[in-house]
């Protein structure tokens, strides 16, 4: 075997083991995201923000135009971003009572898309009323201050996503970004389904 044959074999078998030592590091790379996914997941139901919001804070819109809501108040703007790829998926206006959460006009988001049902909507959200019936219920709330939402529906899409009297900040946390998680995934399944 002359000196170019032999060069040849090894820039093959190297070849080989760069290809396969990358397949190995792509699989370890995407199995460190679903890991982190999860423990973002069981972070935010436990009203936790993950540690790259708390260095942080929440992004706010550029310029938007604020509108004045009833009452005289200028909601805040906040953008609510896909939690892989950082685009902006969804401008939720605050006020001290209320928050509405709309996707933006390139993002087509149904309600029968899951997990919208049965994680947002069954989950967190009745959960949070439940709880609030019941402290109004023991007298620990005024009646008439617990949660209340409601969803707004264009053509089969999701329009606005409605929530009135989230009272505490902590809580306003664990809506925005339970609400930012289910329309990444409601994307995800969207872009599956669309394959």
């Amino acid at each position: 075997m002359s000196t170019s044959d032999e060069q040849l074999k090894r820039a093959a078998d190297l070849k080989l083991w760069i290809e396969s030592r990358i397949a190995e590091l792509q699989e370890e790379v995407e199995k460190l995201r679903e890991a982190q996914t999860m423990v973002d997941t069981v972070l935010r139901s436990s009203s936790f923000r993950p540690a790259s919001e708390v260095i942080s804070p929440p992004p706010r819109a550029r310029d938007e135009p604020r509108s004045v809501e009833e009452g005289g108040q200028i909601p805040e703007m906040r953008e609510l971003r896909r939690d892989r790829g950082g685009e902006t998926i969804a401008i939720a206006q605050v006020t001290k009572d209320r928050v509405v959460i709309e996707p933006v006009a390139e993002v087509a988001l149904r309600s029968d898309t899951p997990p919208f049902k049965s994680f947002l909507i069954g989950k967190i959200l009745t959960g949070m009323k439940t709880k609030d019936e019941e402290l109004a219920t023991r007298g620990r709330i005024p009646k008439g201050s617990e949660i209340r939402f409601s969803i707004a529906e264009k053509a089969g899409r999701i329009s606005n996503l409605s929530i009135d009297n989230y009272r505490e900040n902590e809580r306003l946390t664990e809506i925005l970004n339970t609400v930012g998680w289910t329309f990444s995934r409601m994307l995800e399944k969207g872009a599956t389904a669309s394959r």
